[in-house]
């Protein structure tokens, strides 16, 4: 390809939020594209069978194109299709898992039940990771590990936007901080943060600065190192938990456990899931973190498991069965693959999967159609690995009977949604 501008029509969007078009046979991937336009391209990446590239001019835009409302748009790599109106952004969602469902799934029809919309286009993320470097704070631009300054981040929650004044200061006071990560609950108006130092803080100074320079609303305060690839707790200063209200049902979250983001679409999504599930005599949540799904569920049953690998979400999902009075539901430590073996042969009318980007493993997948419960209800956060999996639950016996979009991620290429899949009788 040459390495002038080639000037191409965009197709449509594909996941990663990239416009897809072709040149001279050979297809190419398109940031910041929107369908059914045409652009000048710069070629930035080529391989074999594709090429990546940027857009240097638009000739004739699209008409689902806006300007960006954020001012670091473009260059920061946290969203990539703020440029499309919001109802584009839902219709291009809607269209890749769909198509994602036919070409890996194999599926000559998806029965799709609709969308919901998130509540807020922006400022609905309770949780961010903001990344630190050279006394700058921000996030990663889309094509290098260097942080883009940032102010302000119009996807954050308003209060979390508030607090970064603070933030910056901690990074002035602490000189080899990496990473914060701060949680916060709406419905208690408190935080918790997560420092990633390379050298163990001393104790006694995250405690000045936490009463110094922090808000009261910040209630605790976690030093974490590295080790490997993993993120280890060293110590927390004050409270390491917050707790969320979702409806009628009372969460507590810790520092380590995770929460859905989107504050906007909590009751919603777990009426979905309600309303997909059914009624059972026995069910397992797989993957259920602390209980967002397997609290609400119990009330639909006789008796339901909720598995998770992460220690901190079972001890705050066993917390949170008495907190809201539910002594139908058990939770183990364990990952869903052991899980499931454990479980061969068992009766189950109900499993709730939310497995990773990742997907569920083949041998989890291999499992559950060899164990057979009436019902799966799936929620994937990456079209890609859902389809592949639906597509061996179908061979396995399997009728994938609806499927809905939930928008937890405005302004962003991932794609959420929940579905129900019943054996065949």
């Amino acid at each position: 390809m040459s390495k002038n501008p080639l000037r191409v029509s965009i197709e449509k969007l594909v996941y990663g939020g990239l416009g897809l078009a072709r040149h001279n046979g050979k297809t190419l991937f398109v940031r910041f594209a929107a369908p059914k336009e045409l652009v000048d391209v710069e070629i930035i990446k080529e391989k074999k069978d594709y090429a990546e590239g940027v857009i240097k001019n638009i000739v004739i835009p699209s008409v689902e194109r806006r300007e960006a409302p954020c001012p670091y748009y473009g260059v920061c790599g946290g969203c990539q299709i703020q440029h499309l109106e919001y109802e584009a952004q839902i219709k291009a969602k809607k269209e890749i898992l769909l198509e994602n469902l036919q070409r890996i799934g194999k599926l000559k029809e998806v029965n799709y039940l609709g969308e919901i919309p998130s509540e807020k286009e922006f400022n609905y993320r309770t949780r961010v990771q903001f990344k630190v470097q050279e006394g700058k704070l921000g996030f990663y631009r889309w094509d290098e590990k260097e942080v883009v300054d940032i102010e302000e981040c119009l996807i954050a929650h308003e209060e979390i936007n508030a607090l970064i004044p603070s933030l910056r200061k901690l990074v002035e006071a602490i000189p080899d901080l990496q990473d914060i990560h701060v949680n916060y609950s709406p419905t208690r108006d408190k935080f918790t943060l997560k420092l990633l130092t390379i050298t163990h803080t001393d104790e006694s100074l995250l405690e000045a600065l936490k009463n110094e320079i922090l808000p009261e609303k910040v209630v605790g305060i976690g030093n974490y190192g590295k080790v490997g690839m993993t993120q280890v707790k060293r110590y927390a200063v004050g409270r390491e938990h917050i707790f969320m209200d979702v409806g009628k049902w009372k969460f507590r979250v810790s520092m380590d456990s995770f929460f859905q983001v989107n504050y906007t679409l909590w009751e919603k999504f777990i009426k979905e899931a309600l309303e997909f599930s059914g009624s059972y005599k026995k069910a397992v949540d797989l993957h259920c973190g602390v209980g967002f799904f397997t609290i609400p569920l119990s009330e639909q049953g006789n008796f339901i498991e909720g598995a998770d690998a992460n220690p901190s979400a079972v001890k705050d999902a066993e917390y949170n069965a008495r907190l809201n009075d539910r002594d139908n539901v058990v939770f183990t430590e364990v990952t869903a693959h052991k899980f499931l073996k454990r479980r061969a042969g068992k009766i189950l009318d109900l499993v709730l999967v939310d497995p990773p980007r990742s997907g569920l493993l083949k041998e989890e997948v291999e499992l559950l159609v060899k164990n057979k419960p009436g019902r799966i209800v799936y929620i994937s956060c990456n079209p890609s690995t859902f389809a592949r999996d639906v597509r061996m639950l179908v061979k396995g016996g399997y009728e994938l009977r609806g499927v809905k979009l939930i928008d937890n991620f405005p302004q962003t290429y991932h794609i959420e949604s929940i579905a129900l899949l019943e054996l065949k009788e």
